[in-house]
């Protein structure tokens, strides 16, 4: 019976090293920042993993799912645009934020509640018309800030 708690101790310690070795390689020493879930849902919306409904201008029918996605033709933070056809402007916070002439009309910057706006009519703040190919979505408040969020969330270098 006396030696039952060295071996104890020592199977202790094996699972220790055992464990130790395995997350050692994956652990940087930093913690990694958590996502918030708001830039998480938006990533969704953003791919199209969560769907988004949405028509074309001027038409009632609904687009199929696959044709809402904001990936399809957007680049969105920290992706490249030689990933997307190069039809329509990469969605990031610079974009977004920055006062820039958009689409040949007069420099904007956006804000949450007029990128949602515009997400929904078709018309930016500056008054200039999206391309009829830009989908005007039925996107409720959940959806248009977890998309805002997403889009114009700080990347760390």
């Amino acid at each position: 019976m006396r030696f039952a708690k060295p071996r104890l101790s020592m199977m202790m310690l094996a699972l220790a090293l055992g464990t130790a070795l395995a997350v050692g390689p994956a652990w940087s020493g930093k913690p990694e920042a958590a996502v918030p879930s708001s830039v998480a849902r938006g990533a969704r919306l953003f791919d199209g993993t969560e769907p988004l409904a949405g028509t074309l201008s001027g038409h009632s029918a609904p687009l199929p799912g696959a044709a809402t996605r904001c990936i399809q033709c957007h680049a969105g933070p920290g992706k490249s645009t030689a990933a997307v056809s190069g039809f329509a402007p990469p969605l990031d916070r610079r974009q977004l934020r920055e006062v820039l002439p958009r689409r040949g009309g007069p420099p904007v910057a956006y804000e949450r509640a007029s990128f949602c706006r515009t997400l929904r009519t078709g018309i930016d703040p500056a008054h200039v018309a999206l391309p009829r190919a830009m989908p005007r979505f039925d996107a409720d408040e959940g959806q248009c800030a977890a998309l805002w969020d997403y889009l114009t969330q700080v990347l760390s270098q």
